[in-house]
C-alpha cells in the first residue's frame, strides 16, 4: 500500500514529508504542512508547504514535475527565493 494518494488533500499527502523538515512524520504535522502559507510554522525564517501539483500547474517552469512537491519560500535575506522539491513524481491523473 502506498503512503500517499493522488487526491489533493492532506489525508492523501505523504505522511513522511514533514521528516524532510526534521520534524516528526505525524498526521498533525502532515496536515499543518499541507498547502501551508504561514511563515515559521516549521523553520524560522521560511515558509514550507506541501502541494499536489497537476499538469496545468507546472507550465511556469518553476515546478519540475507533477505530483507532491515541497515548496520553500525564504524571508529576510532570502526573501523572494522559492524552491520546489519533488517528493512524489506522478503522472496520469
Amino acid at each position: 500500500m502506498s503512503s500517499w494518494g493522488i487526491t489533493d488533500n492532506a489525508a492523501n499527502s505523504p505522511l513522511w514529508a514533514a521528516a524532510s523538515l526534521k520534524v516528526e512524520g505525524s498526521t498533525s504535522n502532515r496536515t499543518a504542512l499541507f498547502e501551508n502559507a504561514s511563515a515559521g510554522t516549521f523553520i524560522t525564517g521560511a515558509t514550507h508547504g506541501l502541494f499536489n501539483y497537476a499538469d496545468n500547474e507546472t507550465q511556469s517552469g518553476a515546478i519540475a514535475h507533477v505530483g507532491w512537491n515541497l515548496k520553500t519560500t525564504g524571508s529576510g535575506g532570502r526573501a523572494g527565493r522559492v524552491q520546489y522539491t519533488t517528493l512524489v513524481a506522478m503522472s496520469g491523473y
